[in-house]
């Protein structure tokens, strides 16, 4: 028997996926968009190119799995005349036409997925379980006699948690496709027209059209989009022609500063530091290192008397390095987030890539008894405080009296 693939009949966010030259691939797509589908045909696959040795499949449950998993390799299998066994009690296919070997796991309990020497490995639905599910496949695929190794991943964004961080890793080998519901020619219409009539429009980017969406309520800066917002543009010709500054944001962890031009009402964010354990006199140092010519900073005003550094106030340190501080008396939290949401909202900010954590504040801060919430993750709020003095100091939602600070 020959084994081939026919990908003409895959659908296009299925064969953009199966190309992807990472070792990590991830599908990310609404109901009904082919992942699951797509992941049992690579997990076949996987298992012919590796005969012999193990592959395992891992969902967030066995019951989960019976329902989705299992029953796509199996359906998949009879219909393509493949030859296979499956063990109920252990969850593993037996593919004789080639000694393929399929592992189903649950990650409901992800040290139960120890011990295993794998070829490579699958996630389905990861955004609906633990990272340490994701740690320990990446440990179990190591078998030395592998042919080819990779992990995927197939789910639909129910939550920016562990699994967006993962994508948005520079560290990581990482690829990605999206898929929509709305792709899926074999989907009934009805279902289509139910899913868009039922859900939010947040809810729709997710569930329909595959998107990275903080479904959380209370997210703190809704009108970010990572689409809109998040660009590269030529930092050089900005410099020569706007108002060239940067935000710090004055803690031993995280100690925070965002760079930034602001070029006739556009603000534009290219680059950061942010260093656990550091202080004000390390962020000077590096910012006066990398940017000679860089002067405006618009820090937290606490650090006019503050001193998380040494006896010098934290102004004191930026002012001895150069700067010129500017800074107004710390508004309420809201003013400075309804001042950053109003220039989203008139498309007037614009983030680098290379500013993950000043994305990752505006995709995941959410309120909590009015406050932005550093409860869940303490590492939160920091790179958008440094990011949105300059925001409210230069444009402010509702002009305050008070005292206006240019230090030089």
């Amino acid at each position: 028997m020959k084994f081939k693939i026919k990908k003409s009949s895959f659908l296009p966010a299925q064969a953009k996926w199966w190309d992807l030259p990472n070792y990590y691939k991830l599908l990310v797509g609404g109901y009904g968009s082919g992942k699951t589908h797509i992941g049992a045909i690579r997990s076949i696959y996987n298992s012919h190119i590796n005969s012999g040795i193990p592959g395992m499949y891992v969902s967030p449950s066995y019951p989960m799995a019976d329902k989705t998993i299992v029953m796509s390799l199996k359906e998949i299998m009879i219909r393509s005349g493949i030859n296979y066994t499956y063990h109920e009690t252990r969850h593993r296919f037996h593919i004789k036409n080639w000694n393929g070997h399929i592992w189903i796991g649950s990650g409901e309990k992800p040290d139960s997925l120890k011990g295993a020497n794998l070829a490579w490995g699958g996630i389905d639905e990861p955004f609906m379980q633990k990272k340490d599910v994701f740690k320990q496949m990446t440990a179990r695929i190591r078998h030395p006699e592998a042919t080819h190794r990779e992990l995927f991943l197939t789910g639909t964004a129910e939550q920016l948690n562990w699994g967006y961080e993962v994508v948005n890793d520079r560290k990581i080998d990482i690829g990605y496709a999206v898929a929509s519901t709305l792709d899926n020619p074999y989907l009934p219409q009805e279902y289509k027209d139910n899913l868009l009539a039922s859900y939010t429009p947040e809810e729709i980017q997710a569930y329909v059209y595959g998107k990275f969406v903080n479904l959380t309520a209370g997210r703190a800066c809704k009108p970010f989009d990572r689409e809109k917002h998040v660009v590269k543009r030529d930092v050089a010709e900005l410099i020569k022609h706007g108002y060239f500054f940067v935000g710090c944001d004055f803690n031993v962890d995280y100690m925070s500063a965002n760079i930034g031009v602001d070029l006739n009402g556009h603000i534009h964010y290219f680059d950061r530091f942010r260093r656990s354990n550091s202080n004000t006199f390390e962020m000077a140092d590096w910012l006066r290192a990398k940017y000679p010519n860089l002067r405006h900073c618009h820090p937290d005003s606490t650090g006019t008397a503050r001193k998380t550094s040494s006896t010098k106030s934290d102004h004191q340190i930026l002012k001895d390095k150069g700067f010129i501080i500017h800074t107004r008396h710390n508004p309420p939290v809201k003013d400075r987030v309804n001042a950053w949401n109003r220039l989203l909202l008139q498309d007037r900010i614009t983030i680098d890539p290379n500013c993950t954590e000043l994305v990752a504040d505006c995709e995941l801060m959410t309120w909590r008894k009015g406050k932005l919430d550093q409860t869940t993750d303490p590492a939160r709020t920091h790179a958008f405080d440094s990011a949105s003095y300059m925001v409210h100091h230069q444009y402010p939602l509702v002009t305050r009296v008070g005292t206006s600070i240019a230090w030089s």
